[in-house]
């Protein structure tokens, strides 16, 4: 059988993704369709869930995640809900997580902001650059950075937004193996320091729900240039695809699909390449089990009601990393396989809590208790 190649295979499940969009444009921004009741509703929740885990690496962490979520007052009826986001880790190895994620739509949707500042005093693995970096060739380090991501968009027309988008890091590394990669220096991004970039981003959503779809789309495309002019110590470029599609199949069954990619050209440190695995794409390995300059994925997931409040997953999913777009090949993807539950702690803004179980090649496998579906 002749070698197939994956940005072949890639190109034809985004075109699937995208076409026949235009017949979700009515569930857009403006509004979901549902009938609205004629009395007053409540402008927002708040919802905090403590969470306690033990892992080898962490022994045994604990900590909270709240979500607020709200309208305000000049909110289109049936609009999209605004939210923030925040989570603290703790773990008996003194390591400390901490995150901030607000989500604002401004002046009846015409604007909307987004961002993610996080800060990660945590033990890391590193085992090498590459789809075949083996087993054996696992370090640790510890990693101490800040990380932000904001963007500003508008809407330019029924459903999309478009805008510019500032990315930066502060990346120091401490506390490596005495013989591996990273005490040498020679990978970039092992001496630590900044990268900053600034680009555009572009956004096209025409989901039913924000938090909970079970129809429409949602693509996002940005491109961002890494450099000195914006006070950067690496230059490369960035470009990032995520391209979801949502359909319902019975009831409130519902057919969720994902591809998430990045390509990057220039000299990225090895903190950003594209990274294999974590809690919302390739569930089952290990974040940066495997990375590279490039990476593309593809997941789908099957979401089913079991009761009361309580409903059930199973996903799969395929991807992996490689130096060079030209070289993915299909027989060569790393596969991924799980099954979750999910509790809808709020029925309004139908926000729930999920347990994942994921397992991929190998020995790979992985536990993850978050808020929010992977996508």
């Amino acid at each position: 059988m002749p070698r197939m190649t994956v940005p072949a295979c890639l190109l034809a499940f985004a075109l699937w993704l995208g076409c026949g969009a235009a017949p979700c444009e009515a569930g857009g921004v403006e509004g979901s369709g549902a009938p609205q009741d004629s009395l007053p509703q409540p402008r927002g929740s708040f919802v905090v869930l403590p969470y306690a885990y033990y892992t080898p690496e962490t022994k045994i962490a604990f900590g909270a995640g709240s979500i607020y979520s709200f309208r305000s007052a000049d909110a289109l009826p049936g609009g999209r809900p605004s939210s923030i986001r925040a989570a603290t880790t703790y773990t008996q190895r003194s390591q400390i997580i901490l995150a901030l994620m607000p989500e604002i739509y401004l002046q009846k949707e015409r604007y909307y902001y987004t961002g993610f500042y996080g800060y990660y005093r945590y033990p890391d693995k590193f085992w090498g650059i590459g789809g075949d970096s083996p087993d054996g060739a696992e370090e640790n380090y510890r990693k101490n950075d800040f990380e932000s991501n904001t963007s500003l968009q508008r809407r330019i027309a029924p459903g999309i937004y478009a805008g510019a988008l500032f990315q930066y890091r502060y990346m120091n590394v401490d506390e490596t193996d005495s013989r591996g990669a990273l005490r040498a220096g020679a990978i970039p991004g092992s001496r630590g320091g900044s990268a900053s970039g600034l680009g555009v981003i572009v956004r096209y959503d025409t989901r039913d729900h924000v938090y909970q779809p079970s129809a429409g789309f949602y693509h996002q495309i940005s491109a961002v240039g890494f450099g000195r002019a914006v006070g950067s110590d690496y230059t490369f470029n960035l470009l990032s695809l995520d391209l979801r599609m949502y359909r319902s199949l019975f009831g409130s069954h519902v057919l969720a699909f994902q591809t998430f990619n990045t390509f990057i050209s220039g000299e990225a440190p090895f903190q950003m390449l594209g990274m294999l695995g974590g809690s919302y794409w390739m569930r089952g390995y290990y974040l940066g089990r495997y990375r590279d300059r490039n990476m593309i994925t593809a997941q789908v997931e099957y979401r089913f009601p079991v009761w009361w409040r309580f409903g059930a997953v199973g996903f799969a999913g395929a991807g992996d990393v490689a130096s060079d777009a030209g070289k993915f090949r299909v027989d060569r993807l790393k596969t991924s396989v799980g099954c979750g539950v999910r509790f809808m702690f709020d029925t309004r803004e139908r926000i729930v809590a999920r347990l994942d179980i994921g397992f991929g090649d190998g020995d790979n496998a992985g536990v993850y208790a978050m808020v929010l579906e992977a996508f």
